[in-house]
């Protein structure tokens, strides 16, 4: 668990120093308004979610849980989307490619953390 907090942090760091060496780059003109509470929020659900998955045991219902707190995470994301495009309209494009950037990025690493404890737990060695 420590392993991926630590891993969850690089990441955060990793998206946040990418996007200010884009700035610096010239790539962007801007760094999206809502970049700080997209990073943190992302974070923390996927922290918080990962830690609830981490905790159950593998078998058929994990696969079923899973699936549930991929829904969660969608409903959730999508609330918070329309919330930061309606409070930003100009700059929406923006934060909803940070916002898919970093949902891609989490939860690929939450999935190869889970599978390396799946595969663990179906392949003692």
């Amino acid at each position: 668990m420590i392993r991926f907090l630590i891993s969850l942090l690089t990441l955060a760091l990793l998206i946040s120093g990418c996007l200010f060496g884009a700035l610096r780059l010239g790539w962007i003109g801007y760094v999206p308004s809502y970049y700080v509470e997209i990073i943190i929020f992302v974070f923390l659900t996927t922290l918080i979610l990962f830690s609830y998955l981490y905790r159950a045991a593998p078998g058929p219902h994990f696969v079923q849980l899973y699936l549930l707190t991929m829904v969660l995470k969608l409903l959730g994301y999508g609330a918070f989307g329309l919330i930061i495009i309606l409070s930003d309209r100009a700059g929406a494009a923006s934060n909803a490619t940070l916002f898919i950037i970093t949902y891609l990025a989490f939860t690929a690493l939450e999935v190869a953390f889970l599978y390396r404890k799946i595969r663990g737990h179906n392949n003692p060695r």
